[in-house]
C-alpha cells in the first residue's frame, strides 16, 4: 500500500516530476479534494495552480469537497478514480470535517486497493499520525471540535511544509520549531520543490526538483 503514498508541500511545483514514479498513462483520474481551502476567503492560488498544473499536464479532474459527504457517497466517489489529491490550507478544519464521515479509514481502504494519495501542504500533514504541534492559534475554533488530533496514519512521521519560505519564517520561529521540539513523533522539513515518496520497501525518500 504504502508506495502509492506522496507527500508534497506545494504540488503545483513538483507534480510534473511526481508523475514519473507511477503509471501516469493509466492513472489519470483525480478526485481533487479541496476542502481544506473552505476556510479561506478571496483567492486560493495553492489550489488554483495545482489545478491548472495537474490539467496541463493531461489530469481528469473532479472537483469534490468532503464536507457534508457520507462516508457511503465518498466511497462511491474514490471507487471512480484512480488518485485523491488532498490539497493544502486549514489542516485543523481538513482533519475535523474528515473525523465527521471516517475519511481516513476510506482513503487506507482506497490505497491498498491500488489507490494513490497525493497530499498537498494540510493533505501532507494530516496523513501523518498527529497535526497538534503544527497547531496555528488562528485556527483554535477548529482544534477546539476535533475529537482527537490523531492524523490519517499513513506515515509514520509528520510533514512540515514550506520550510524556506519568507512568508512563513516567523510562524516557524514563533510556533512550530517550539512545539516540534520533542522526542515524541518524526518530523520531515519539506520546501515546496521537495516531496516524499514511500517506496515499495515502506522507507521513504526525499525527491527535489
Amino acid at each position: 500500500m504504502k508506495n502509492n503514498i506522496f507527500l508534497t508541500s506545494d504540488g503545483a511545483t513538483v507534480i510534473h516530476d511526481l508523475v514519473k514514479h507511477f503509471d501516469f498513462e493509466n492513472k489519470k483520474k483525480v478526485l481533487f479534494v479541496e476542502t481544506s481551502g473552505e476556510t479561506h476567503d478571496g483567492d486560493k492560488p495553492w489550489i488554483d495552480n495545482a489545478k491548472k498544473k495537474m490539467k496541463q499536464l493531461g489530469f481528469n479532474l473532479i472537483d469534490y469537497i468532503i464536507t457534508d459527504k457520507t462516508e457511503s457517497e465518498i466511497g462511491e466517489a474514490l471507487y471512480t478514480v484512480d488518485i485523491v489529491y488532498v490539497a493544502g490550507g486549514d489542516s485543523a478544519y481538513l482533519l475535523y470535517q474528515s473525523q465527521k464521515n471516517n475519511f481516513a479509514e476510506i482513503v487506507k481502504k482506497f490505497i491498498e486497493n491500488g489507490g494513490i494519495y497525493i497530499g498537498q501542504s494540510a493533505g501532507s500533514i494530516v496523513a501523518g499520525p498527529n497535526i497538534s504541534s503544527l497547531y496555528k492559534p488562528k485556527n483554535n475554533q477548529y482544534f477546539k471540535k476535533l475529537n482527537s488530533f490523531d492524523g490519517y496514519g499513513l506515515v509514520d512521521f509528520i510533514i512540515v511544509p514550506h520550510f524556506g519560505r519568507e512568508d512563513k519564517k516567523e510562524i516557524f520561529f514563533k510556533h512550530r520549531f517550539q512545539n516540534m521540539y520533542s522526542e515524541k513523533y518524526k518530523f520531515i522539513l519539506l520546501t515546496d520543490r521537495q516531496y516524499i515518496r514511500i517506496q515499495e520497501d515502506g522507507m521513504y525518500k526525499i525527491e527535489e526538483v
